[in-house]
């Protein structure tokens, strides 16, 4: 049984690819509302893309939501969903110049990825730590192959046994098939998959694609100068629904503070295989789940219905609106 943040207190730290979708920002309000609630400290949040603009969008989220002050760690490498692709700055440039003081005066400290978890975890208590990833694996991964430095002595893989105790992701899909977090760098999933020593619990593409949070366009008229429902504003502004999107990332914070119980349960545990969707178009970047009674992979299976989960989650974005 996954032990839940609500059922033994822990720290916990976010890795995000803040930018190629809105409900990142809906999961920091969320992630907000419950460490409040539960008295758990953020370590930190992790930009596992090469954009600025995303992590200067988790500080202005932060300092909007009043929250305690964290450590922000971004991906050290050029080019991963940076700058270039206007997709991937459809919401969080307008958030980073209008609202962080810290981006616009040049004070925002980002501490490069692999640094960002070592320092983090070589000063956390044994087991004290949930890790929740809602992006791709990059960065975690370079954590993971990480050797000694001054922050420890130990591996990253060693820093993970010692330190970890679980990790959530939004990743991968049900049965089969691919999904963005996996497939936009599969072999960084894959090491994840196959070396993380802890246990992961994986909300897939399923779970969160039917459940919409948001605010209507006439809402957020009620609700100027919010960064929260900007965010989803500009972000959603030619889907049907303006104002409303799926929420992915949202459902994998609320699992890591609920575990099991009215919301979620869990499947049997398993690994997951790595195979070619289409040879010809594709490289080795879709995945099954396998039922494995030695595995420490699961996923997770909805036990309410999906309006219930969009209203349970909405109220803890709508603390920060409302």
């Amino acid at each position: 049984m996954f032990e839940s943040l609500k059922m033994k207190n822990r720290s916990i730290i976010l890795d995000t690819d803040i930018g190629p979708d809105c409900d990142d920002v809906g999961a920091l309000a969320v992630l907000f509302s419950y460490a409040k609630e539960n008295n758990v400290s953020i370590l930190g949040v992790c930009n596992c893309t090469s954009n600025t603009y995303g992590s200067a969008t988790v500080d202005a989220v932060k300092e909007f939501c009043n929250v305690p002050d964290f450590k922000i760690g971004m991906y050290s490498k050029p080019g991963f969903f940076s700058f270039d692709n206007p997709a991937h700055v459809k919401y969080n440039k307008y958030i980073a110049e209008k609202y962080s003081k810290k981006y616009n005066d040049g004070t925002l400290e980002l501490l490069p990825h692999v640094s960002f978890y070592r320092s983090l975890l070589a000063n956390a208590e044994d087991d004290g730590v949930v890790i929740v990833t809602i992006g791709m694996f990059n960065a975690f991964a370079d954590f993971l192959k990480s050797g000694p430095d001054k922050y420890s002595d130990l591996s990253g893989l060693e820093l993970a046994k010692k330190k970890i105790h679980a990790v959530v992701s939004m990743a991968s899909i049900l049965p089969e098939g691919r999904e963005f977090n996996v497939f936009c760098d599969y072999k960084a999933a894959k090491f994840c998959f196959e070396n993380c020593p802890a246990p992961m619990y994986l909300s897939d593409f399923h779970i969160g694609f039917p459940v919409f949070t948001g605010y209507a366009p006439e809402e957020s008229e009620k609700h100027p100068n919010n960064p929260i429902v900007e965010s989803y504003q500009l972000y959603t502004q030619v889907f049907p629904r303006v104002g409303f999107n799926s929420s992915y990332d949202l459902t994998a914070v609320q699992f890591a503070f609920e575990g099991e119980g009215d919301l979620y349960s869990l499947t049997a545990p398993g690994r997951i295989e790595f195979y070619n969707a289409d040879p010809e178009k594709f490289e080795e970047d879709a995945n099954r789940f396998v039922e494995d009674e030695n595995g420490k992979i699961y996923f997770m299976k909805k036990v309410a219905s999906d309006e219930e989960i969009a209203k349970s989650i909405q109220a803890r974005i709508d603390e920060y609106v409302l």
